[in-house]
């Protein structure tokens, strides 16, 4: 062997500085593989959570428009009813003072054709 030759201790030497890159190069694909899947994860439990919640909230709010909307149709059904029902009642209190005024015209025009005939009567007996 020459001095310019390496000698055998190189080897080990080599050796040891490519398990060194080698285990620096596993460790950095662990490490850059675990970080990965739980950014990853937290990343897609944190869209479903949010997909989830608007799901819900999209449910909920179709569920408030459906109630709002038969709560208004059934209001209106009642102030269509309650304004059906008035107008009958009124109806039927217009009846009832018409008949009313009837009757009491008709009261009226016996009383004045009784006073007619008192008052005839009272002439007569007066009148020679």
């Amino acid at each position: 062997m020459t001095e310019d030759q390496p000698s055998k201790p190189t080897k080990p030497r080599a050796l040891r500085a490519l398990l060194a890159i080698l285990a620096i190069a596993v460790a950095g694909v662990v490490w850059a593989g675990c970080g990965s899947d739980d950014a990853t994860d937290a990343a897609n439990d944190a869209s479903s959570k949010a997909q989830t919640e608007i799901e819900q909230g999209v449910e909920k709010a179709e569920e408030g428009i459906t109630e709002g909307t038969d709560e208004a149709k059934k209001a209106l059904e009642e102030a269509r009813d309650e304004a059906g029902n008035t107008k009958d009642k009124a109806s039927k209190e217009i009846e009832k003072a018409q008949k009313k005024a009837e009757e009491s015209v008709n009261e009226g025009v016996e009383q004045a054709e009784k006073g007619v005939e008192e008052a005839k009567e009272k002439a007569e007996e007066f009148l020679p």
